[in-house]
């Protein structure tokens, strides 16, 4: 996936991102894509159908594009 992208509103420049929950002592969990049919728990020896996500916001109007791209 290429990292120069244009907002699909305005066409101004994407910068790339991440969601982070922020817990209760300041801890980070980025959050992940799972298919609809994935555990809500790790599973021992289930192959791993999670992906992470990466958020695009436009620096222009602030509009905010989410991609799960495949691992490299």
């Amino acid at each position: 996936m290429s990292d120069a992208k244009s907002c699909p509103r305005c066409s101004g420049g994407m910068a790339p991102g991440t969601l982070r929950e922020i817990g209760q002592y300041g801890g980070n969990s980025p959050f992940v894509w799972a298919p609809l049919d994935d555990a809500p728990f790790p599973v021992k020896n289930a192959p791993i159908k999670r992906l992470g996500i990466v958020l695009y916001r436009c620096e222009k109007c602030g509009c905010l594009e989410l991609y799960a791209p495949p691992p490299a």
